[in-house]
C-alpha cells in the first residue's frame, strides 16, 4: 500500500501545480458573499495591511464568477497540500519490512510460494505479441507493460491480491484480441476484462478505442459488469483513487 500512497502523492502534486497555475490567471482579491448571494464584495487588503471591501455590481457577474472559482481552486489547493502533508506523515511513520523483498520479481521465495498463493503466479500463457519493444514500464511479478497508467492498474490488483494477467490471448468469434487485463475474483472465480484506453482524446485513437469495446460487448462482456474500462487523456491522467475504488466495486473491499 505504501507504493499507493507515493503515486497519489505524485499525482496530488501534479494537480496542485495545475491548480496553482490557474489561480495565478484570475483576478486579485478574495470574493465575499453576504445576504445569501445577493451581495458580493471584492475583499483586499490595503498597503497598510488592513483589509478594505469594494461592492460588486449585478452587471459584473462574470467577473464574480471568476472570484468564485479562484476561491474554489484555493480551497481545492488547501485540501491538496493538507493530504499531501497526511501522506507525508504516514510514509515517515510506516515501518519498513520484508514484505517487498519477498513480493519482488527476483524473490527465491516465489518459487516455493507461487503453488499456494494462485496471485503471486504469472503462469505461461500466450500473450500479445506485437510491439514488444513498447513494454518498457516495470510491474509486479517481473511483468513490463505499455504504460505508467496500466502499471498502477498492475500494482493495485497485486496490491489486492488478485489473480490477474496481463494481454492474455482471449478469442473472440474469429479472431484473437489481448485485453490489458484479464482477472480472476478470488470468490466466485468469475472472470474480468480490464481495458485501459489511455490515448482517449486522439481522434484515430477512438475508433479503435470504440471498435475494441463493440467487439467486447457483441461477445458477451458488459460494461460496469465484467467488463471494466478506464480512460484518460492529456489533461485527464489516470487517478489511483478511482483505480481503487473500481476494484472495491468489483471484487469487495475485504478481498485481502
Amino acid at each position: 500500500m505504501s507504493n499507493y500512497f507515493s503515486t497519489r502523492k505524485q499525482q496530488l502534486t501534479q494537480l496542485l501545480h495545475k491548480y496553482k497555475s490557474e489561480v495565478n490567471t484570475l483576478p486579485e482579491g478574495t470574493l465575499v458573499i453576504y445576504q445569501n448571494g445577493a451581495k458580493w464584495y471584492l475583499q483586499e487588503k490595503d498597503k497598510s495591511g488592513k483589509f478594505k471591501r469594494t461592492y460588486i455590481s449585478k452587471s459584473k457577474t462574470e467577473y464574480a464568477s471568476q472570484l468564485a472559482k479562484k476561491a474554489l481552486l484555493n480551497n481545492f489547493i488547501r485540501d491538496i497540500e493538507n493530504e499531501i502533508s497526511a501522506i507525508n506523515a504516514y510514509l515517515r511513520v510506516r515501518k519498513q519490512c520484508k514484505l517487498d523483498k519477498i513480493l519482488n520479481a527476483d524473490s527465491p521465495y516465489l518459487s516455493l510460494l507461487s503453488d499456494q498463493y494462485q496471485w503471486l503466479s504469472d503462469q505461461d500463457y500466450e500473450s500479445n505479441p506485437n510491439h514488444p519493444e513498447a513494454l518498457i514500464i516495470k510491474a509486479p511479478k517481473g511483468q513490463f507493460v505499455r504504460s505508467k497508467s496500466e502499471a498502477i492498474i498492475a500494482y493495485a490488483l497485486f496490491d489486492h491480491q488478485l489473480t490477474y494477467t496481463y494481454e492474455r490471448a482471449l478469442l473472440l468469434g474469429d479472431y484473437t484480441i489481448y485485453p490489458d487485463f484479464t482477472i480472476q475474483h478470488p470468490v466466485t472465480n468469475k472472470l474480468y476484462i480490464w481495458e485501459h484506453f489511455g490515448l482517449a482524446d486522439q481522434a484515430k485513437y477512438q475508433n479503435t478505442m470504440c471498435n475494441k469495446i463493440r467487439s467486447y460487448i457483441n461477445a458477451g462482456y458488459v460494461p460496469g459488469d465484467n467488463l471494466i474500462l478506464t480512460y484518460e487523456t492529456a489533461d485527464y491522467p489516470l487517478d489511483i483513487s478511482y483505480v481503487q475504488g473500481l476494484i472495491d466495486l468489483h471484487f469487495g473491499r475485504d478481498i485481502i
